[in-house]
């Protein structure tokens, strides 16, 4: 008898560990990649999914939704004195991202903001890519990204993680629903991880052969009478992507 209550006793122990473990894993492959990006036409999130040193310089990489940083990139009418006419041009204004200091690895106890360049949009398939202004400093937490030939199933878990109506980003969890949604010849994955406004352009992941995977950029919820239904939380593949 005294054996199985040391035995039980060191279960107790070392269950607690293994959890911890795991929970910090999430934190640093799901939570603290993804940003809250801030441009003239509100907030958003996005998933930083490079940060590394190219030809001696640091360069950083934010995805996000194209409807994020919309507002941000102005086409207009303007004079050409080479051409003698109106033409049309583009003007893009610099966004921030923000990422969040936390103690504890849970308690966001304030946030610090980094400068960003729209290098790279698409309104129809609703992405773009941001890069970060600081060429001196990294960021030590980058989305592992999902091959091409990841292969998804329903009823398999996944993860939304995204700054929901302008708060820290924060991850809620469901089960992929749907694989084949297609939308003007566009196809999306339905998640009901419940997602709501402000979580555009975050990440959604999934537990992969290389720990927790980003899967698809959380872009739309479908809604009922004006209203949003969160568990239906559509998002671009990472293959579309």
């Amino acid at each position: 008898m005294k054996w199985i209550i040391t035995l039980i006793a060191a279960l107790c122990l070392t269950v607690p560990a293994l959890a911890g473990e795991d929970t910090k894993t999430q934190h640093e492959q799901m939570l603290y990649p993804v940003v809250l990006v801030e441009s003239s036409g509100g907030t958003g999130s996005g998933t930083v999914i490079f940060s590394d040193k190219r030809d001696g310089k640091m360069e950083t990489y934010v995805l996000t939704n194209h409807h994020v940083i919309a507002g941000a990139v102005k086409v207009a009418k303007a004079w050409d004195p080479v051409k003698g006419e109106e033409v049309l041009k583009e003007t893009r204004s610099q966004v921030k991202g923000n990422w969040f200091i936390y103690n504890d690895m849970s308690r966001a106890v304030g946030s610090r903001a980094k400068t960003a360049d729209i290098v790279a949009y698409d309104a129809r398939w609703d992405l773009a890519l941001l890069k970060i202004k600081d060429g001196e400093t990294g960021e030590p937490f980058v989305a592992k990204v999902a091959s091409r030939e990841t292969v998804l199933h329903l009823f398999e878990t996944s993860y939304a993680v995204g700054a929901g109506l302008g708060e820290p980003p924060f991850p809620t969890m469901g089960m992929l629903s749907n694989l084949d949604r297609q939308w003007e010849e566009r196809r999306f994955i339905l998640s009901s991880a419940p997602i709501i406004f402000g979580n555009s352009g975050g990440a959604l992941f999934h537990e992969g052969p290389a720990g927790y995977e980003l899967i698809g950029v959380p872009s739309a919820v479908s809604a009922v009478w004006g209203g949003p239904v969160a568990h239906m939380a559509w998002s671009i593949p990472i293959d579309t992507v």
